[in-house]
Parts: structure tokens; C-alpha cells; sequence
């Protein structure tokens, strides 16, 4: 049976390259999604999870303001099917793992190949897009990826850790106070002093542009439920409205508007410094050396830098007059342990050793959503405007469950090749190369099952004689017609013994070539072959 033999070598060479086929397929998965999947369950800074270090009493109050909140957990490419830009908000706290790196069309159609930037030339185009239409962002970051989406309004995360005097004593000098108005707040003694807050003159003009739409509302008769967009100003009854913020960041760097550089908004603005004292260790040593410009012996830099820059489409930065994004120097301004400090210090989110102390998150971040999506209703005044939403992106946090970041970056991939042009194109690519493989690996496509009904037994037809040099071939379908006709299954066919198939055969030409493969056979002993089996087919 050796025949059979040889046909059960060819099905285990088959399952072989098949096995061989998808495990290369899965370690080249494995490969991608060990890349971005969180193995070390070490999350922060999500908007749905509720440690120290998360965002979830920030979500929950917007959801308590009655707006709608989503996530984002592929793709700020889905930025493209919002249907209101003008009453949604996209905010992006922190960016924990870059994206993939594969090359991409610029917008002049040339090849570009992105590397470590963190969202892709076509999820950055998708956000500025987002703004250019009306939306609303607000980009918290610090030493990570977002930088790509900051150059492309003309502005910059120096990457440089800053150090400030004006730090909260009673922890240590990470945490940095940041007061949102055109000059630095200052220190008095070991605490802020009050005295130099003051409010910023975006919102200072009461009745001018660009005011803040609850100050408008200052001095009347409101309870919660009648003005929630506004409640962080609401006290007694009644609404006092103060544009003064001292917020408390952790660890930042530092903003730089771009030279010569012009992004799509045509307005940016200051709204946050250091003190003057404040300094970048430039070289990374540990000390402090600067001097009236950078050398060798002077690395450092001393003076005021930037902590918060605004771009807006119009000066007056009013929603209702186009697109606006505020960039902050810190990704974490928003976690737990700081926007909610009271609930942090009564142990809500774990027991701590360290008590935050007082500070103006919370209503920063609430006074930003209420200026971004308050109802311009005359009779809807601190309410939120139809349609509103708040969308945290979350596609570059890690999730702490395998399964769940698994899911996120099987839906980013299908996003992602999807959306992008060049990724597109790849995956077509290697769809066809892959259907084309199997096609190639298919040897003979040509009908053979019918072979001895279409067969020209002369030597007249040049296509058909190319069938009698393939003796293998006929082999195989002679075999396949014994088993046929004798209503037998492979797995039946192939348990067969040989003296069981000779006698089914009853022909000891035909049975000699059935089981000795090695024989060789002539043109003319093919040709009579093939005319006895067609005759054997007929019995």
C-alpha cells in the first residue's frame, strides 16, 4: 500500500505547513499585543477606575452635571463620526504607550514613516479636525507622547522636569502649585499667598468677550439642580461667581509656543507661569548651575516657564466662535488624590500617609466643562446644551484586566487598519498575498476529477497532452475512482489492506499500478493506462 502510504505523508506535510502557518501568525499577534497590552496590571489616569491615581470622581461629577460621557478606546480616528464637534469635549489626560509605527501618507501624499510619537499623522489630523469644527480639548500631559498633537498647534512639552519654590511644603517640591492668571502667583512663607491670586483677563471683562458664562449668572437666586454647570460657584442659594484657581500639579514640565510656527488655530495665549525662580536642570546632574546664557559650565536655565497655553479659533475663545484646546504641563492635574483632595484625605480611594492639601481642581476643571458646554439658551443658563458630551480617550491607557486591553487593542488594530490609508493599503496587501499563497499551494487546478471523460487519446490536442506525463496524478485519481465506486470514506479507504484492494481492483495490470509507485511507464504505457482505467470505470 504504497499509495496510501505516500497519500498519508502528503496530509501530515499539509497539517504541518498549516500549523506552521498559524503559529507564525500567532506569535506575530502576540507580538503586536504585548506591545500595548498592560502585563504588569499597572493602570492610572482612566476615567472608569477608581484607585488615587484615576479620573473617576472627575467623570462622575460630569455625569451628575447631566452630560453625556464617553471613552475612546481605539482610536481618536472615531473623532471623525462625532456629529456635534460644537457641544463635545475631548479630553486626553496622559499618554502611556505609543502607537504603531507604520509608514503613513502625509497630507502632500508622500510617505512618511511616524516613530514614537504616540498617535499616527492621521489620529493627529483627526483631533485638529475635531477642533477646527468647533470642538472643544483639553491635552494634559507631561514627559510622554501627546507632543505630536501639541506641535501641530504650533506648541511644544519641553520634556524638562521643572523645579519651582512654589511647591506645597507639606508634601515635597513635586507638587507645584499653578495659579491660572496672567501673572505667577506667589509663595508666603511655607503657603500660597492669596493676596497674589488674581483672576486672569480672559475672564476677568464681566460682560466682554469671552467671559466666563457663569459669571454672567453672578449674584441671582440658583440652587444645583437649576444651574449645574455652575454648582462649584453656588453657596447659599445663590451664585458667586470667582475666576481665581490655585491648582495643584505633580511632577511637570514645561510649554513652549513654537517660533514661526502657525497651527490651525490662529489665537494662542498664556494662561499659566512658574514663578521667576524657577528652574530646569538641563543636563540631568542634580544640580542647579545657570548662568546669563547656556555653556558648558552653566547647563541650566532660571526664570519663568510656561504651565498652561491656550489656542483658540477667535480671541474672544468663546466656544459659539470655533475650535479650543488648553495644553496643561501635568497629566496627572486630574487624578483622584488632587481633584477630589477631601475624599482622598478621608481615606475614599485607600489609606494614606499624606493629606493634599485644599486646592481649586475641581473647580477649574468643572468651570472649563461649563464654559465648553453650557446651553447659550437664554432660558437654560448654567444647563447643559443639547447633545453634550464629554469623551475621554483612553486608547493609550492600559487596562489592568488581560482581557479587556486585549479587546481594546484587537478593536484599535481593526480601527486603525481601517482608518489609516497606508494601513489600509497593507492589509490588503497582505489579504492578497495570503489568498494568492493559498492559491499557489493548490498544485493542478485543472479538472481532473473529469480527466478520463475530456482526454484526447490521439496525440492531436497539445493541452491534453501534458495530462499523460503527470503519473502520479493518474495514480491518484484512479484510486479516487476505486473508492467511489465502492462507496467508501477516505478514513475507510485508507484502513484497507492490501491484498483488500487488489481484489476490488480485479485487474492485476491496474493493481500493479495502483501499489508500485516506483515503476516508470512510458508515453505509450501511460496513454494505455489511462484507456484501461476509463474502461475499468465502465464495468
Amino acid at each position: 500500500m504504497h499509495m496510501l502510504g505516500s497519500s498519508l505523508n502528503v496530509n501530515v506535510r499539509r497539517l504541518a505547513l498549516q500549523a506552521s502557518f498559524w503559529a507564525v501568525m500567532f506569535i506575530l499577534l502576540m507580538t503586536i499585543l504585548l506591545n500595548f497590552i498592560n502585563l504588569s496590571a499597572t493602570n492610572q489616569l482612566s476615567a472608569y477606575d477608581d484607585d488615587w491615581n484615576d479620573m473617576s470622581a472627575f467623570r462622575e461629577d460630569i455625569k451628575d452635571m447631566g452630560i453625556e460621557t464617553r471613552s475612546l478606546v481605539s482610536s481618536p480616528l472615531l473623532l471623525a463620526d462625532i456629529e456635534d464637534p460644537r457641544n463635545t469635549t475631548y479630553i486626553l489626560a496622559g499618554v502611556e504607550r505609543d502607537t504603531l509605527t507604520l509608514p503613513q501618507f502625509d497630507d502632500d501624499g508622500f510617505i512618511t514613516i511616524a516613530s514614537g510619537s504616540g498617535y499616527s499623522p492621521s489620529e493627529i489630523s483627526a483631533i485638529v479636525e475635531f477642533i477646527e469644527a468647533g470642538g472643544t480639548a483639553m491635552i494634559l500631559e507631561d514627559y510622554g507622547f501627546a507632543n505630536t498633537i501639541a506641535e501641530a498647534f504650533g506648541v511644544q512639552f519641553t520634556g524638562h522636569r521643572v523645579e519651582d519654590p512654589t511647591y506645597v511644603n507639606e508634601l515635597d517640591r513635586n507638587y507645584i502649585w499653578m495659579c491660572i492668571q496672567s501673572n505667577p502667583c506667589g509663595m508666603d512663607g511655607t503657603e500660597l499667598d492669596p493676596s497674589t491670586l488674581s483672576t486672569h483677563p480672559r475672564w476677568a471683562d464681566v460682560g466682554g468677550p469671552g467671559e466666563h458664562p457663569c459669571s454672567v449668572l453672578d449674584g441671582q437666586r440658583l440652587d444645583v439642580d437649576e444651574a449645574p454647570l455652575c454648582r462649584e460657584h453656588i453657596s447659599g442659594g445663590q451664585i458667586n461667581y470667582n475666576g481665581t484657581y490655585q491648582v495643584l500639579l505633580n511632577n511637570i514640565t514645561d510649554l513652549e509656543v513654537i517660533p514661526g510656527v502657525r497651527g490651525p488655530l490662529s489665537e494662542v495665549a498664556i494662561l499659566a507661569l512658574t514663578s521667576s525662580e524657577a528652574t530646569v536642570d538641563m543636563n540631568g546632574d542634580g544640580e542647579i548651575w545657570v548662568g546669563n546664557e547656556i555653556t558648558p559650565e552653566t547647563p541650566d536655565k532660571l526664570g519663568q516657564f510656561n504651565l498652561s497655553i491656550e489656542a483658540c479659533a477667535r480671541a474672544s475663545c468663546s466656544p459659539s466662535d470655533g475650535g479650543r484646546v488648553v495644553f496643561v504641563a501635568d497629566g496627572s492635574v486630574l487624578i483622584n488624590a488632587m481633584y477630589d483632595w477631601e475624599g482622598f484625605n478621608e481615606g475614599k480611594y485607600g489609606p494614606t500617609d499624606a493629606m493634599i492639601p485644599a486646592n481649586h481642581n475641581r473647580k477649574w476643571a468643572l468651570d472649563f466643562i461649563a464654559e465648553a458646554l453650557m446651553s447659550e439658551l437664554a432660558d437654560e443658563a448654567g444647563q447643559p446644551a443639547e447633545n453634550a458630551m464629554v469623551i475621554f480617550d483612553e486608547s493609550r491607557h492600559p487596562q489592568s484586566a488581560l482581557m479587556a486591553d486585549s479587546y481594546n487593542t484587537v478593536y484599535f488594530l481593526l480601527v486603525y487598519f481601517t482608518g489609516e490609508g497606508l494601513a489600509m493599503l497593507l492589509l490588503f496587501l497582505i489579504l492578497f498575498i495570503t489568498f494568492e499563497a493559498v492559491l499557489i499551494k493548490k498544485r493542478d487546478p485543472e479538472p481532473w476529477r473529469h480527466v478520463f471523460s475530456i482526454i484526447y487519446y490521439g496525440f492531436g490536442d497539445a493541452n491534453r497532452y501534458a495530462y499523460y506525463s503527470k503519473v502520479d496524478k493518474i495514480r491518484q485519481v484512479f484510486l479516487s475512482k476505486v473508492r467511489n465506486q465502492n462507496g467508501l470514506n477516505r478514513e475507510e479507504f485508507q484502513a484497507m489492506k492490501a491484498n483488500e484492494l487488489l481484489a476490488m481492483i480485479n485487474d492485476p495490470v491496474l493493481a500493479k499500478f495502483a501499489v508500485e509507485t516506483r515503476n516508470k511507464y512510458t508515453l505509450e504505457q501511460t496513454v494505455a493506462l489511462v484507456k484501461r482505467i476509463k474502461a475499468w470505470g465502465r464495468q
